[in-house]
């Protein structure tokens, strides 16, 4: 009887190529600008994971909801970054509504997110919201959430 190896690789959701680490919102904003072009008019919660140089590594849509909502769990939120060996992520979501004013649930669903990473050891760096009119960054206005 023969006994074979078999090694299986996988490609990560949207494997980015080597850009330059994230060092603001606007960065944020500028690396997601088009990314939800494909269906603007539903929420869509995308997650950036991050190396330990703050370079992005994939992205991964984690979710795509209604016209003005979506749901999201740290479930999903943090499987691809587990899966790639992320140290960090990044969220970011639109408001097809154009208003970049984050919501009570979008507030609560990333304290959430930051409390789920800090037991993972994998800490949300900022939450983007993207709309029309631009962007909003919930790490600059709250940043107690964020620890």
């Amino acid at each position: 009887m023969r006994v074979y190896e078999i090694q299986t690789k996988y490609k990560a959701v949207g494997i980015i190529p080597d850009l330059k680490a994230i060092q603001s919102a606007s960065d944020i904003a500028a690396y997601f600008r088009g990314a939800f072009d494909g269906n603007p008019m539903q929420e869509q919660f995308w997650c950036l994971i991050l190396n330990a140089s703050n370079k992005p590594m994939a992205r991964h849509l984690c979710t795509m909801g209604l016209a003005n909502q979506t749901q999201i769990h740290p479930r999903e939120a943090f499987k691809v970054a587990i899966r790639e060996g992320g140290v960090s992520v990044i969220f970011a979501h639109n408001h097809p509504s154009g208003s970049t004013r984050p919501s009570n649930e979008d507030i609560e669903v990333t304290r959430r997110l930051c409390e789920a990473g800090k037991i993972l050891d994998i800490p949300v760096l900022d939450h983007i919201i993207i709309a029309d009119e631009g962007y909003n960054s919930l790490r600059a206005m709250n940043p107690s959430i964020f620890g």
